[in-house]
């Protein structure tokens, strides 16, 4: 009896009563810090934009290749080369919101403290999946390319693809600059072919292995279609900020609204820098 007449107090007066209201909010609290840890696009998406997702614009730049010029040259010249960049900005104009209403009766069974603590973890999980589809789509922006007879060839070329690459703003890539992300059937084709991760690595990073020094992650978030993609890290860019989860009493109703909402905006910076690959058609 006394714990449902605590959580009728809660229910009825957390707007007014401050301890209440601050308890809930702890409750409530470390929605963005959970997200950040558990997507697989947080851990390969572009992170040296400037500005911030609540101004509404992030930029990213692009700077072309330095030139190796014969000694004098700029001396000759009286001045350097100047850094080329091309900038690229990303607008945060996607917004979305998780509101749910629990009821007064549903809530006297786990109390609104455990009621909250429920749907924070399921809201969470709603915006990984969200945001690592969004980011996943944006694949498709680069190569496709023809899968091989096997998977370990087909990743290979993707590879070799990815480290000849020449152009204005690449000259090769390095391993450790690639990613490879792959469906739960390239996984399990990948398996015996895996080495572990270097000592030290946060398991946050979601990565499972390694392969041919490249850092590996598996996805079942990408185009339904694509099974494989191995890309530059940070080639796609996809800033956002989450107003931290709230709780408000619904006007004249035994009820209390938890509310979620998400602002994000997503591109490709460095399509040329993708490939993949999609299911072979039968």
């Amino acid at each position: 009896m006394a714990s449902e007449q605590i959580t009728q107090e809660a229910l009825n007066i957390m707007l007014q009563d401050g301890t209440t209201k601050d308890n809930l909010k702890q409750v409530l609290s470390g929605v963005l810090e959970n997200v950040s840890a558990k997507a697989v696009s947080e851990q390969i998406k572009a992170k040296n934009g400037s500005g911030t997702p609540e101004g509404g614009v992030i930029e990213y730049k692009r700077f072309v290749n330095a030139e190796l010029k014969d000694k004098g040259t700029a001396r000759k010249a009286g001045k350097g080369d100047a850094v080329k960049g091309k900038p690229v900005k990303v607008v945060i104009d996607t917004d979305k919101e998780i509101v749910e209403e629990l009821q007064g009766k549903d809530v006297k069974l786990y109390g609104i403290d455990g009621m909250a603590e429920r749907r924070k973890v399921n809201h969470q999980s709603a915006i990984i999946r969200y945001l690592d589809r969004e980011f996943f789509a944006k694949v498709t922006e680069g190569t496709e390319v023809t899968p091989k007879d096997n998977v370990q060839d087909t990743i290979d070329d993707l590879l070799g693809r990815a480290r000849t690459l020449k152009n204005d703003f690449i000259d090769g890539i390095e391993s450790d600059l690639l990613v490879i992300v792959v469906n739960s059937t390239y996984r399990k084709a990948m398996k015996k072919i895996l080495d572990e991760l270097p000592n030290g690595t946060d398991p946050k990073e979601q990565a499972i292995g390694m392969y041919d020094s490249v850092r590996v992650y598996e996805s079942n978030r990408l185009p339904t279609d694509v099974e494989a993609v191995v890309m530059m890290d940070g080639a796609i860019a996809q800033p956002y900020y989450v107003s931290e989860y709230s709780a408000e009493k619904v006007p004249f109703d035994d009820a209390v609204a938890l509310e979620d909402y998400l602002y994000k905006g997503t591109k490709a910076l460095m399509e040329d820098t993708i490939f993949y690959v999609k299911k072979k058609s039968v």
